[in-house]
């Protein structure tokens, strides 16, 4: 859902009019990034292009800090687009019950304005709401927060894991929350779809001509249990996937089955689980998730732990992700990677952190992808 940022306003100033007697609050977050592309090799040559459709080309070794919407650090070059943003949410509540969301989010790493939340709520009672509209997947611990950077530890989540070209869909979906003793329990189950045409990652990044993908019959669900100290989360989710290539006008299947066979109606099933403690001073973060396309033999494992120690407003964190893909009818084309990641986070002021981090990627992907890169780079990121 891409509109320009006059439509966007101007959406955001009619439901908030008084002639509704629409009761409106607002929020929002910003971040301010710039990282370079220290060093990095693959094969023993720096630098080199990795081409994809007409209009992307990238100077690599270079570090992808969004897989979304490609925003990617080139080799040897400082750069503020790829991860700056700014970002406004609209809640508008029309009964004690029925209420509306629209969050709309300009990012620099393709100059878009995009709605990444637009969903209207219905409050059954005091543990179930209904919601329908556009919604961001909740395939990860932080899908709900992917962009508010102040709400998590890191710079930004690891991309390793963090990483997929559907992260929203349309659809329907039933929320459930409840206490019991020190524990808050919320469950989730959802429906819908989701059509991307000329998917950025996907066009802009591991192919050399545009790509239409959609995923079709979504069907998912999550618990997640947690108290002061604690809290576990799992998730599911079953989809049917189509991909084409469009070449010229024209649209063709543009996933390899066996013998080479081009094949759609791909069906798909995802598994998460994450469990993260809050202890005294200590952080822990742990999450894994694997995909299995069983018709076409191809699935994808990704991992991320991270430890740290909070200390006033300062904080520190040492992490690793890894993303490995596995495939029996195209083993030279797999992609693999992993990431050793160092966080310092300062928390200056009411609502404000400013977050340094250093990277250090290894690409083992059985194709010329980003290669082993090192990057430092350093954010301020607020709420408001």
């Amino acid at each position: 859902m891409r509109i320009s940022k006059f439509t966007a306003l101007a959406t955001l100033s009619i439901l908030s009019s008084s002639a509704y007697s629409v009761e409106s609050s607002f929020s929002g977050f910003a971040q301010l990034t710039v990282g370079r592309v220290l060093s990095g090799a693959t094969d023993g040559s720096v630098p080199y292009q990795i081409n994809a459709q007409p209009g992307y080309s990238y100077k690599c070794p270079c570090f992808t800090a969004n897989y979304e919407y490609v925003g990617l650090y080139e080799y040897h070059k400082t750069q503020l687009q790829p991860e700056s943003l700014a970002g406004l949410q609209g809640n508008f509540k029309f009964t004690p019950d029925l209420s509306a969301t629209v969050q709309v989010v300009a990012r620099g790493a393709d100059s878009s304005v995009n709605a990444d939340w637009a969903y209207g709520s219905y409050r059954i009672n005091e543990n179930l709401t209904l919601q329908a509209g556009r919604k961001r997947l909740p395939l990860y611990y932080y899908s709900d927060y992917m962009y508010v950077g102040y709400a998590y530890p890191w710079l930004r989540p690891s991309q390793d894991l963090y990483a997929w070209q559907i992260y929203s869909y349309d659809g329907a979906n039933l929320l459930y929350t409840n206490n019991i003793g020190d524990w808050t329990y919320t469950g989730n189950v959802w429906t819908g779809r989701r059509k991307s045409n000329d998917n950025q990652m996907l066009g802009n990044l591991y192919y050399t001509n545009r790509i239409d993908e959609s995923w079709n019959k979504m069907i998912g669900g999550y618990l997640d249990a947690s108290n002061d100290i604690f809290s576990v989360r799992g998730v599911y989710m079953h989809t049917v996937v189509e991909r084409y290539s469009v070449l010229n006008g024209v649209r063709s299947p543009a996933m390899s089955g066996a013998n080479g066979k081009l094949v759609n109606d791909v069906g798909q099933a995802f598994y998460g689980l994450s469990l993260n403690v809050d202890y005294k001073n200590w952080l822990l973060r742990s999450e894994v998730n694997y995909i299995d396309r069983p018709s076409v033999k191809n699935t994808f494992i990704a991992q991320s732990y991270s430890g740290g120690y909070k200390f006033d407003q300062h904080s520190v964190m040492l992490s690793w992700s890894q993303f490995t893909e596995h495939s029996d009818y195209w083993p030279t084309g797999v992609e693999k990677h992993n990431t050793t990641s160092l966080t310092y986070r300062w928390d200056f002021a009411t609502s404000q952190a400013l977050k340094v981090q250093f990277d250090k990627i290894k690409d083992k992907s059985k194709f010329q992808f980003t290669g082993d890169a090192n990057l430092l780079a350093a954010s301020w990121q607020m709420v408001f």
